[in-house]
């Protein structure tokens, strides 16, 4: 009754990824801050990490170390988002995204590397494919709408 006529919807244009953070979805894990887990996580989504983890992360998903967040070991990941500390060697298949705040101390192994202006890195880096370098730069955005910024009283 309220709907669109049949036969009458327009098929919309997909939109094309502009950062990792936009390809996030729904279906991620998230270790919440102040929570500890010693292991290995493996899966098919994505992994969020806001407290400590100390093991090994296997995911097909993007995997995004939030400011607060600590990894201690091994991490393969298709795509990833380093805003918080790692001490381990990171593989990804794709793209790694070192922000500003982000603290790596490990080696690199990857197709793409983009490294904030403010960023610490202590390793080595291979890179494969096309790209032959890290590409640098600075941070505009802080998260997504709403992300760490001060809410209206606050």
């Amino acid at each position: 009754m309220f709907g669109k006529p049949a036969g009458k919807e327009k098929e919309q244009p997909e939109t094309p990824q502009r950062r990792l953070a936009d390809g996030v979805g729904v279906d991620e894990t998230v270790l919440a801050p102040g929570t500890t887990v010693h292991g290995t996580i493996q899966g098919r989504t994505g992994v969020r990490v806001a407290g400590f983890f100390e093991g090994e992360i296997r995911i097909e998903g993007l995997l995004w170390i939030e400011q607060q967040g600590e990894v201690q070991g091994t991490v393969s990941a298709p795509g990833m988002i380093i805003e918080g500390q790692i001490k381990g060697d990171l593989d990804a298949a794709e793209t790694i995204e070192v922000r500003s705040s982000g603290r790596v101390l490990g080696n690199i192994r990857c197709t793409k590397l983009a490294m904030a202006e403010g960023c610490f890195f202590q390793g080595e880096i291979k890179m494969s494919g096309e790209a032959s370098r890290p590409l640098t730069f600075v941070e505009k955005r802080q998260g997504a709408p709403g992300e760490g910024k001060p809410q209206p009283g606050d």
